[in-house]
């Protein structure tokens, strides 16, 4: 298999963010060379099964929307089958179906239409909603209360003819980098590119992604009653003045032991000793200096929760931990590393990581983090704070 990753980077603005969304559904749902998505299916089946899919993620500061083209090597196909992939996949991102400056109306009404539904249908899922509502209430002038959802509000004012202004807005502005991993000639796959993507943005820009949440003296609790068998809770652990080292090797072992997996301190204490969560487990993120714990709590059992949830933190702090948990968070570690080395999409997107982030290469990260000792967790885990918990507490009324 060949894949290519094209990722569209702009800093994050509240006021585009929906626009943004709808725009991409938009992209894939039809073009000027296949105008309706049947014929956009019938060309990705005759193209033996290539699949051209997107999604958007914030990443600090910035937005990435990020296009996949995953296609059948010429080998096992025919000549000329990735070359013709790459046109098809040109022609999703740059010959948009636009009619008189505008995307078609009926391409728009159907776009128009799912979008509202799943910003209406938010509160739905009950665990993504208590996540939505803990970054809202972390820091209201920080990009991480930015919904990458977007905003109903937001739907109501996109129009087929500004979201067009948008887009040219998007490929004329954006930081564009692509990324092609296969077995390829580099210099042949590099001139397929510059002609199929005629794009005057490929510029190097060194803003930084990194952002800094307001700081608390005490964390800041937020509660809503919602009609559910269960309660969510979510929240944010500030970390603070760490260090790049500490960010991207300490940090990682100490979130791995607090909650990374069935091995960890929240796993262990609070769902299987106490059996008092469905799940739990906590995911940091370094562009935010932030640590995301999430769980399904037993209603009336959320109190009992964070006080356990505090004291495995308190732990940490302590040191009260074994060298064995070090090692158990080590091969955790190398475990994951090989299975991203056995997927396509996770390779680019460490090579992406290490051109905006300046992280190191697969080999070195093990290297390092191997070496990674107790007494450097300890000093990280000292950083972390509580810094806000959200709380949808689970009333049920049958």
């Amino acid at each position: 298999t060949i894949t290519v990753k094209i990722y569209f980077r702009e800093r994050i603005n509240k006021d585009t963010i929906t626009k943004r969304n709808f725009l991409n559904s938009m992209l894939f749902l039809s073009c000027k060379d296949y105008p309706t998505k049947r014929e956009m299916t019938l060309k990705s089946q005759e193209l033996y099964a290539a699949t051209v899919t997107y999604n958007s993620r914030r990443l600090g500061n910035y937005l990435d929307s990020i296009y996949t083209l995953k296609v059948l090597n010429d080998t096992y196909t025919e000549e000329d089958n990735f070359k013709n992939s790459l046109s098809f996949f040109s022609s999703i991102l740059l010959n948009p179906n636009i009619e008189n400056k505008a995307f078609k109306e009926n391409d728009f009404n159907i776009i128009h239409s799912r979008m509202k539904s799943n910003l209406e249908g938010l509160e739905d899922d009950k665990a993504s909603y208590a996540t939505v509502r803990l970054l809202d209430e972390i820091d209201k002038d920080s990009s991480v209360s930015i919904r990458t959802i977007g905003y109903l509000e937001d739907l109501e004012n996109i129009t087929k003819e500004n979201l067009y202004d948008y887009y040219l807005y998007m490929i004329n502005h954006d930081l564009i980098d692509i990324f092609v991993l296969g077995d390829i000639d580099v210099d042949e796959v590099s001139k397929m590119i510059q002609d199929e993507f005629k794009i005057e943005t490929f510029k190097r820009k060194n803003d930084d992604l990194h952002l800094n949440v307001c700081e608390r003296n005490k964390p800041k609790y937020i509660e809503e009653v919602v009609d559910a068998k269960q309660s969510q809770l979510a929240l944010a652990l500030s970390l603070k003045d760490l260090t790049p080292y500490e960010r991207n090797y300490p940090l990682t072992l100490y979130n791995i032991i607090l909650g990374g997996g069935d091995n960890s301190f929240l796993f262990q204490e609070v769902r299987e000793k106490a059996s008092l969560a469905y799940y739990i487990g906590s995911t940091p993120n370094k562009c935010d200096d932030l640590i995301l714990i999430r769980s399904g709590v037993t209603p009336t059992m959320e109190n009992k929760a964070i006080a356990l949830i505090k004291k495995q933190i308190k732990r940490l702090k302590s040191a009260d931990f074994t060298n064995d948990d070090v090692k158990k968070a080590k091969e955790y570690f190398t475990t994951a590393l090989d299975d991203m080395l056995e997927s396509p999409l996770e390779i680019i997107d460490c090579y992406y990581m290490m051109e905006i982030l300046g992280v190191d290469d697969f080999k070195t990260k093990r290297e390092k983090m191997l070496m990674v000792t107790k007494e450097e967790i300890v000093e990280v885990a000292k950083k972390v704070s509580i810094h806000t918990i959200f709380c949808l507490k689970g009333v049920n009324n049958e």
